[in-house]
């Protein structure tokens, strides 16, 4: 397929167009072995197989990709969704499985943002293997997690995707729940006000995962590792930029990082993070079992516990 190099020039200066032809290629990532379904506002609703016909919403894309990977055959390959611009008004309780979902399109020439999901996204059913590029989830609807999945979603990737929310402040932008292999990388996290917490790792383990080079805007805190999150083993937090950027107040968000997991079994790894907060890292939990390593603090104040680098 050819991808022009145009796509995605409305987002992070192009660079979504190096994706597309890893995507494209398969280089970097798995090539894609199963169907190819579109999204789009000015699809038939058919087949989605084509951008002629394709769905006119996200929903139904995952139900017919879901429906793909269910087939004993067809379990072990993977498929790809592609979504052309426009805001989706959508409230999802289902990602696919084995499935890259790719935003292609623009919201709008006055607003210049990657295709949007609104609404609050909760994911009631596990799954494996989902992988997000390029998306914007947006809510405007109630004060609730913009996403939340619930325990068994495995796998679970957010690349350059945004957080974000409109008059009203959503509780939390990301919240996990138990996950193996979790990846959030180079996303933002913002809104007008930012959420309450931009990501919380909720479930009893993260492990294995990755959150590195985002910028992470939040009231109160950062990113939150819950108690009881008793096995977030190998998980790297690495390369963010955390700090409240909130046009209705000046105030410093309250902690940066913030792990309140008392089992000492986190094992968890924080390098290089730049931090503008009351706490830049604190441990509000009993146990300390982690690491900090070179992490940048702008404070307010002191915290309980914390490790202060260069």
């Amino acid at each position: 397929m050819e991808i022009s190099k145009h796509i995605g020039e409305g987002f992070g200066k192009g660079e979504l167009y190096g994706i597309l032809v890893a995507l494209n290629n398969g280089l970097g990532v798995l090539p894609v072995s199963g169907e190819t379904y579109y999204v789009s506002k000015e699809g038939n609703g058919t087949t989605g197989l084509s951008w002629d016909n394709a769905f006119t919403t996200i929903a139904s894309a995952i139900t017919a990709s879901r429906a793909y990977t269910a087939v004993t055959a067809n379990q072990y390959r993977r498929n790809r969704i592609y979504v052309d611009g426009g805001t989706y008004a959508e409230t999802l309780t289902v990602f696919p499985n084995n499935c890259d979902v790719v935003g292609v399109g623009q919201t709008g020439s006055t607003v210049g943002r990657p295709p949007t999901i609104q609404g609050t996204q909760s994911i009631t059913t596990p799954n494996y293997g989902c992988r997000w590029y390029n998306m914007v989830f947006s809510n405007n609807v109630a004060a609730n997690p913009i996403v939340k999945t619930m325990n068994g979603c495995l796998g679970i990737e957010f690349h350059k995707c945004v957080f974000t929310n409109g008059a009203t402040s959503s509780t939390i932008g990301l919240q996990l729940g138990l996950t193996v292999d979790p990846k959030v990388i180079g996303c933002k996290f913002n809104g007008n006000p930012p959420s309450t917490i931009g990501i919380q790792i909720d479930g009893t383990h993260a492990c294995d995962g990755e959150i590195i080079g985002n910028q992470i805007s939040a009231t109160t805190t950062g990113i939150s590792i819950a108690k009881g999150a008793t096995s977030d083993y190998g998980l790297l937090i690495k390369d963010n930029i955390i700090f409240r950027a909130d046009p209705n107040s000046a105030d410093q968000m309250a902690v940066g990082i913030d792990n309140l997991e008392d089992q000492g079994r986190t094992h968890i790894v924080m390098v290089h993070n730049w931090i503008s907060a009351v706490d830049g890292i604190a441990f509000g939990g009993a146990v300390i079992n982690g690491m900090t390593i070179d992490n940048h603090l702008i404070e307010g104040t002191t915290g309980v516990v914390e490790f202060l680098a260069s």
